[in-house]
This record gives C-alpha cells, sequence and structure tokens, in this order.
C-alpha cells in the first residue's frame, strides 16, 4: 500500500508541476513563488492591514531567510509588496500586500481554483469534501513527520 502511495505522490507532484509551468507560461511576469509570498503573507497577516514580518514567513515557509529576503525584495521591486514600519517595534519593517498584489492573489487563486474546477467537474460534492479533508490531513501528519528529519539535521 505505501508503495502504491508513494507512487501516487510522484504523479501528484508532476502534475502540480506542470500547473505551475502552465501559470508560468501564461503569467510568465510572475513567478510561482511570487504568488507564494503573497498568499502567505495574507495569511499569517494581521491587524486591518494584514501586515507581517519577513522572519514570519521565513518561519511558515521553512526557507532559508536568504531566501525569502531575496523573493521579498523581488515582490516589493514589482510593486506587489510594501514595507511599512512596525507600529509596535518602529525599529522593524512589517510586510503588507499593496493593491497589485491583492489583484495578484486574486487573480491567482482565480486560475487555481478554474483548474479545479475543471478536475473535479465530474466528482460529487462528498467526494470532493472527503479528498479536502483527507489531503489536510496528510498535509498536517507529513508535515509532522518531517520535523524530526530537519531537527536532525
Amino acid at each position: 500500500m505505501e508503495d502504491v502511495l508513494a507512487a501516487q505522490l510522484l504523479e501528484l507532484s508532476q502534475v502540480v508541476r506542470k500547473a505551475r509551468q502552465q501559470w508560468l507560461r501564461e503569467r510568465p511576469d510572475v513567478p510561482i513563488g511570487t504568488v507564494s509570498i503573497l498568499k502567505l503573507i495574507d495569511e499569517i497577516g494581521t491587524g486591518d492591514d494584514r501586515c507581517c514580518h519577513a522572519k514570519d514567513l521565513a518561519g511558515r515557509s521553512g526557507l532559508d531567510p536568504s531566501t525569502v529576503s531575496r523573493a521579498v525584495a523581488a515582490a516589493v521591486g514589482q510593486g506587489l509588496v510594501e514595507r511599512r514600519t512596525d507600529s509596535s517595534d518602529r525599529r522593524a519593517s512589517a510586510l503588507a500586500l499593496t493593491p497589485a498584489g491583492r489583484d495578484l492573489l486574486a487573480a491567482a487563486r482565480a486560475w487555481f481554483g478554474t483548474l479545479l474546477g475543471h478536475a473535479l467537474a465530474e466528482w460529487e460534492p462528498l467526494e470532493v469534501q472527503r479528498l479536502s479533508l483527507g489531503l489536510g490531513t496528510f498535509i498536517v501528519a507529513l508535515a509532522g513527520a518531517l520535523e524530526p528529519q530537519e531537527a536532525a539535521r
């Protein structure tokens, strides 16, 4: 059973990679990593302006802080993210999506939503619900299984 599941997960990663490549063909000006940064800022940002810190992005994404710093700098350069003075610590800067960043994130969500809609068009609602619940549970379990391995490094 685990061999079959491992093979299916490999296939899934290949299909997801193809979806990301399709996005890049349609939006060559916006790397998918930029969309991931925008999504994280939107998800973990707090307050009315949904601000967060780069260290929070690094912690949540599991990426090296220098990688996050470069991605944020690129997003700032594209006008998708802005740096603001943190109201609770004037020495720190907080990150927030600009209107252009929010628009791009909405477009990406719509694009991927349409793709999923096509993929699941023939599925019954209960099947979609089961997939969503099972996949969510699996993601948490897989992330938990990775933590001891990462700590050992």
